[in-house]
């Protein structure tokens, strides 16, 4: 089950990255643009594609720090199943 979900927020993550990625380019685009150039609305949307991106970069630190307390948790039970081996006479190979 923890693979299941660790794939699950990997794949939810890679999503995320392409979609910052198309954004980023979205932005570059827009900001080749002279200021001198630009209206309301090209400010508007440049500032809406940047809010955008920082959103999906939260998103994926959001992603990341559920993978780590998931790996920490992982772990966690895992040294309390070996401890419990352990005190029950039991020894485990990592081999």
């Amino acid at each position: 089950m923890y693979y299941e979900s660790e794939l699950l927020i990997m794949a939810q993550e890679l999503e995320l990255e392409d979609h910052q990625s198309r954004l980023q380019q979205k932005l570059r685009e827009k900001m080749l643009k002279e200021e001198s150039q630009k209206d309301e609305y090209d400010r508007n949307e440049e500032q809406e594609l940047f809010n955008e991106m920082m959103q999906v970069i939260e998103q994926r630190d959001k992603l990341v720090d559920s993978l780590e307390e998931q790996r920490v948790k992982e772990k966690a039970e895992d040294q309390h199943f070996e401890s419990f081996l352990f005190s029950r006479g039991c020894m485990l190979s990592r081999t």
